[in-house]
């Protein structure tokens, strides 16, 4: 092991610890705030009691019995309630369209699979301490991601840190979704493919993210399909060989056992499309592509304007670390086009952003390499949109419940930061989300703001007249392999 490889484990422990630290200590206050379950954890929830108790996932009888009472509190409400106000006493399942008898879960089957035995051990706690641990791994991947991208030990911990206790990806690391789990699997194999070497055991660690990230959600299945190509490419390179096949192995047996799932569920090798409430034409996908960065409630610049800089950096990426950026977004073009042709691409009952969630933790990439060569202006107008974002997620954090937003185009969060700064911008924002859809002409405007605003700052970025770069700034590029610390 390197001197490098020394320090980057000691700094990787302590950026993972310090964000689980954070995570852990606002535990409590979700917890107390966002009782009973809600959205779409129960449903995970209720598929671990029929896996775990009846050792089946046919969850007729779980409903019928009130299973979910376990997690619900006594009514009528305790004095001094501090959960939410109002929610479902009988709780609606969410069935797959499937002719099976019976009642089996829409949901992927991977986040119950990992949340089972902590949850009978410990109940809710223990399944969120899964996550949390899951967000605290991907704190250190992000770390990893931006060391790879060129950044010392500092700035990859600033950026890696800056991403995990901000939105969009704290509070899911709260919640009983599968979006933290899945972005650090698909971060971690997206590493490691790219790299020039590895282990064993991290090919064998790629393979099963690749092979088990399916399993959390369907909409993984082309980008998972795609990395799997490139492990399978790869054994022409002998200097790998022995590696890919290791990948393989595990990428097999979850690509074919979801076949087999599939085709046991809906006589088919692929999800019926009516559990997902179907997909969008040309105009709705255009609509969703943009209401995924700009929605008022529920876009991703709206909530975590900084990384509109990180779409802006790409090219630097490329040039710091292109194997690892170039795979990066090969990967997520499909993730974009599956979820932008969503009808409800803003994932309905939940924090914004959540389909971005798993490929959010890429930023770290192009932060990190613009962050590093970034004249002080630059450095301080991304500062700038961070602090924003962070000003945000404090907003929530102070009561988890405003992260959920009724799809009325009213944004909660910038609500109250309005009313704390004097500023008027909630009013504002353009809702993309069909049950408050702003005019075509706003959504337009909107949508034609962004992309000049994008161009500005491409060319703010790399033209060196109006922007100047550090003289002082590091060789661009990988310098050495970070194996050690996976």
């Amino acid at each position: 092991m390197t001197h490098r490889d020394s320090a980057d484990w000691r700094w990787l422990l302590a950026i993972a610890g310090g964000v689980l630290i954070v995570y852990l200590s606002l535990m409590p206050r979700f917890i107390e705030r966002l009782n009973p379950l809600t959205g779409d954890e129960p449903y995970y929830v209720m598929t671990v009691i029929s896996m775990v108790r009846d050792r089946d996932l046919d969850e007729a009888n779980n409903y019928e019995n009130r299973d979910y009472d376990e997690f619900y509190p006594a009514t009528p409400l305790p004095s001094g309630w501090d959960g939410w106000p109002a929610f479902p006493t009988t709780l609606p399942p969410h069935p797959a369209v499937t002719e099976l008898d019976g009642l089996h879960t829409k949901h992927g089957l991977g986040l119950s699979v990992l949340i089972a035995i902590p949850y009978e051990l410990l109940g809710r706690i223990g399944a969120m301490l899964v996550v949390l641990i899951c967000g605290a791994g991907l704190a250190g991947q992000m770390f990893l991601l931006g060391r790879d991208a060129g950044a010392n030990p500092l700035l990859a911990t600033v950026v890696s840190a800056g991403i995990a206790v901000s939105m969009p990806v704290a509070p899911y690391a709260l919640l009983l979704f599968p979006e933290v789990p899945a972005a650090l699997l698909l971060l971690y194999a997206v590493r490691r493919i790219a790299s020039p070497s590895n282990s064993i055991w991290q090919w064998l660690l790629a393979g099963a993210s690749v092979g088990f990230l399916p399993w959390l959600h369907q909409r993984f299945v082309p980008s998972a399909v795609l990395l799997a190509a490139v492990v399978a490419w790869r054994l022409l390179k002998p200097p790998t060989r022995a590696g890919t096949l290791v990948a393989l192995l595990p990428v097999s047996i979850g690509g074919l056992s979801l076949l087999a799932y599939n085709w046991w569920m809906y006589r088919s090798p692929v999800q019926n499309m009516a559990d997902h409430a179907g997909f969008s034409g040309f105009s709705g996908t255009l609509n969703g592509a943009y209401g995924l960065l700009l929605d008022a409630q529920w876009g991703l610049l709206i909530a975590a304007p900084v990384l509109a800089i990180a779409l802006a950096a790409i090219p630097r990426w490329l040039t710091a670390d292109r194997p690892t950026a170039a795979l990066a977004l090969a990967v997520i073009a499909p993730y974009l086009l599956m979820v932008a042709v969503y009808r409800v691409w803003w994932g309905e009952w939940g924090p914004p952003a959540r389909y971005l969630v798993p490929i959010v933790p890429l930023a770290a990439g192009p932060l990190s390499a613009w962050i590093r060569s970034a004249s002080i202006p630059g450095r301080l107008i991304t500062a700038g949109l961070w602090a924003v974002g962070f000003a945000l997620t404090i907003v929530g954090f102070a009561d988890p419940q405003r992260f959920y937003h009724q799809p009325n185009g009213w944004n909660n969060l910038w609500a109250r930061l309005d009313m704390a700064t004097g500023l008027n911008v909630a009013e504002r924002l353009i809702a993309f989300q069909p049950f408050a859809l702003a005019p075509s002409y706003d959504r337009a405007t909107a949508a034609l703001v962004l992309t000049a605003i994008m161009l500005v700052v491409l060319t703010l970025m790399y033209f060196p007249l109006l922007f100047r770069f550090s003289s002082k700034r590091q060789p661009i590029g990988r310098t050495e392999p970070v194996d050690p610390p996976c």
